[in-house]
């Protein structure tokens, strides 16, 4: 419990300085960033596809399980699902900041440009935010109507608990039918707002689409499995160690995945010797070496480790695992940022003087005494209003994660013994059998 409470107040902390931090940034405007016109995404464009990524990969698990029957998975479905529901929230939550005028979202609504990857993209994290939920709501149905308490719960009334339960298990198969091909789109959507910007070389593949997914699925499967593991605890760990071992080996295959296309995606960059290419290679390994060498060697370590089998049945190894992947993926976030933005699109060969490949300037959008107007690239790094705007996500998840753990029975019943709510109501996992 005190575990639990100090997860809940950190996740409250951070929302509130997140949210404070904007209210600051929305009275000085988005120039309280380092964000400048060479460099119009930055950290919230990142921490957005963290959590879109997530988002997807837990619905995915979810999903999967009820589709293809996925017996030992089945107890943590009510896991997977919420850790879903509340990384779509965080995702929601971060492209506010990044719009600068949010009261101007109605625009995207009254005045939709459907040839605009980012109002599809507005459409289906809508839709999957409710199948989220909906798989949530549920999946928890029969409790509440055991317990007498939870939400949205007053047609149940007339009908018997196996009457919920058969409505429970029937209406959940049928949001993972819907929910699985939406947890494909939505990173998938995401992935071609990057993809289909013909000016950045390094976004525009048709790789991103398939990378973004194998992604999605490794971290979305890595929380699934640090939220279980921790909710588990040491006690019962070996209980369902099955189920975490399998779940650290989907999070292992769809890193083979990825590292696959990483390699092929830099061997095409590279192949035809082109200065656009090149000149992208050398920002990739050479100013910004470290950020990628943290995007590639801890994923790697992650998926050496859950291949393993010490790694993929121990308590520790799967919590560090999936700690360093979200490190590696979120530096992998970054790094779609920092290689694409400081390669400028427009550039002239000037052969008398040597030089191929050279890059007109940008006007960074500000004059100020001392500053240049025009640049050739930007030195980007997040600012501290910017680090504070992004901790709201992260607080928002603690926080949705901490409290629906807190109020509801998201755990499987132990062994022959149930497990016992706030209500001293045994509990079941009914739709985790369906």
């Amino acid at each position: 419990m005190k575990k639990s409470s100090f997860v809940l107040g950190l996740g409250l902390a951070l929302m509130l300085t997140g949210l404070v931090t904007w209210g600051y940034q929305i009275a000085r405007g988005l120039i309280v960033t380092n964000m400048r016109n060479p460099f119009s995404w930055g950290l919230y464009i990142s921490t957005f596809a963290f959590f879109v990524g997530i988002a997807a990969g837990g619905l995915i698990v979810s999903s999967s399980v009820y589709l293809f029957n996925l017996e030992r998975l089945k107890p943590f479905t009510r896991i997977a699902s919420l850790s879903a529901f509340a990384s779509t929230l965080g995702a929601t939550a971060m492209i506010l900041p990044d719009m600068g005028r949010v009261d101007r979202i109605f625009n995207l609504v009254l005045h939709p440009n459907f040839r605009s990857p980012l109002v599809w993209d507005v459409i289906v994290i809508t839709c999957y935010m409710l199948l989220t939920f909906l798989s949530v709501y549920f999946q928890l149905l029969p409790d509440w109507k055991r317990d007498g308490r939870g939400f949205f719960r007053g047609w149940t009334n007339n009908l018997s608990l196996a009457q919920v339960q058969a409505i429970s298990g029937r209406w959940s198969k049928r949001v993972s039918i819907v929910g699985l091909p939406f947890a494909i789109l939505i990173h998938t959507v995401t992935a071609l707002i990057f993809a289909t910007q013909a000016s950045r070389g390094w976004w525009n593949t048709a790789i991103l689409p398939p990378d973004f997914i194998a992604m999605a699925v490794a971290s979305g499967t890595a929380l699934v499995l640090l939220i279980s593991v921790l909710a588990v605890g040491k006690e019962r760990f070996a209980e369902y160690q099955g189920a975490f071992k399998g779940m650290a080996r989907i999070v292992a295959g769809a890193l083979v995945v990825h590292f696959f296309l990483v390699a092929v995606d830099l061997l095409i960059h590279w192949w035809w010797g082109k200065p656009e290419g090149l000149n992208i290679l050398s920002l990739v390994f050479g100013r910004y070496g470290l950020v990628y060498a943290v995007e590639l060697v801890l994923p790697a370590f992650t998926m050496l480790c859950f291949f393993s089998q010490k790694g993929s049945s121990s308590f520790k190894s799967l919590i560090l695992g999936s700690s360093l992947l979200f490190i590696g993926v979120f530096a992998h976030r970054m790094m779609l940022m920092f290689p694409s933005f400081n390669e400028f699109p427009l550039s002239i060969a000037l052969p008398g003087l040597g030089i191929e490949n050279w890059p007109y300037p940008i006007a960074t959008g500000e004059l100020k005494e001392g500053m240049p107007v025009f640049v050739s690239s930007w030195a980007y790094t997040p600012t501290l209003v910017e680090y504070a705007i992004a901790l709201l996500p992260f607080g928002l998840v603690l926080t949705v994660v901490s409290l629906a753990l807190r109020l509801y029975n998201f755990l499987p019943h132990k062994g022959n013994n149930s497990l016992r709510g706030k209500s001293g109501i045994s509990y079941s996992n009914d739709t985790a059998s369906v």
